[in-house]
């Protein structure tokens, strides 16, 4: 499974939409992976598989064949897509999201 982030940066990315963007973890089956620390209550998650795609209406973000750490409203010639994700919500706590089918 390959995973992408987006996750609110209003100091690193203030002038380009005040999210920052990231990818690609590549998690195998029955793995996990620690992807990200967030003060934010929000964050917001891409996956996709050989078994589907876990998308959502949030972005859209810029996505690219090898990894990237960019911001919401950067966008490049290198991009090979456009794509929604879904947001989680927190509650301020940690948490492990499951992506079983």
């Amino acid at each position: 499974m390959n995973v992408a982030v987006m996750f609110y940066a209003p100091d690193a990315c203030a002038q380009d939409g005040q999210w920052g963007t990231r990818g690609w973890w590549v998690i195998g089956p029955g793995s996990t992976a620690h992807v990200l620390n967030t003060g934010n209550r929000y964050f917001c998650f891409y996956a996709e598989s050989a078994d589907g795609v876990w998308a959502g209406e949030f972005g859209p973000v810029h996505i690219y064949r090898d990894s990237f750490d960019s911001c919401l409203l950067i966008g490049s010639t290198a991009s090979i897509g456009k794509v929604g994700m879904r947001r989680i919500d927190t509650r301020g706590n940690d948490i492990i999201v499951n992506l079983n089918r």
